[in-house]
């Protein structure tokens, strides 16, 4: 089953301006609405498939997702706006219900896990509302107004429960986020953040290991 249900990657013009992110685009050109209908249905497939071994499920959405890294999981739930701008190093874990609106590239590195019900939303829409609201070309066609900073997530982060990520953030490798936290800026490397709006509070060190207690346990 592996690439079922897969698309290429953009090959059009809007296709390419939703890839790239950062400039304005018409997130209703019609390229691109059957890029978000075709993920939609490769999406239902996968999240249908809970019976089948991770791995096994994984393989649908190898040349679907700009990237999938060896050992990576997305739990049940899983949506995603276009699925080629969503890039997933190795061992990362997504928890039930994350969702990954992929206007511009979400990029994870190696050994990151998310907790469920975390969003990842690149998109951004303009403030004024005649500006915002769907409008009529000279053709006919509907034109609604978009752009998409990418966001990036570090090496070894852990984002809990509930997080929603904003457009254009970065969070540095080995950072961890609080569960119900928006974040509206970038995180530092090896920070512990957390809140509304999400804020750096400590460096984490190594007096945060568990080793000993471990240990202690029998378990390590």
């Amino acid at each position: 089953m592996a690439g079922d249900g897969a698309c290429a990657p953009p090959c059009g013009p809007a296709a390419r301006a939703a890839s790239a992110g950062g400039a304005w685009f018409d997130s209703a050109d019609p390229a691109l609405v059957r890029d978000h209908v075709r993920a939609c249905e490769v999406m239902a497939r996968f999240n249908a498939q809970q019976g089948m071994p991770d791995a096994e499920r994984m393989e649908m959405l190898h040349g679907f997702l700009g990237a999938v890294g060896e050992g990576s999981t997305l739990s049940a739930g899983a949506q995603v706006d276009y699925g080629y701008n969503l890039f997933l190093g190795r061992n990362c874990f997504f928890n039930f219900n994350c969702t990954f609106l992929d206007g511009a590239p979400i990029t994870f590195g190696d050994d990151v896990a998310v907790g469920p019900g975390c969003s990842f939303v690149t998109p951004l829409h303009p403030l004024l509302a005649r500006e915002r609201a769907r409008q009529e070309g000279a053709d006919g066609a509907g034109r609604v107004w978009e752009r998409s900073p990418p966001i990036t997530v570090g090496s070894g982060v852990w984002i809990a429960a509930n997080v929603t990520v904003n457009p254009g953030v970065t969070i540095g490798e080995g950072a961890v986020i609080g569960s119900g936290s928006v974040v509206t800026r970038d995180i530092p490397p090896r920070m512990l953040a957390y809140g509304n709006p999400c804020r750096p509070v400590r460096e984490i060190t190594e007096a945060d290991s568990v080793a000993d207690a471990l240990a202690e346990a029998g378990i390590a």
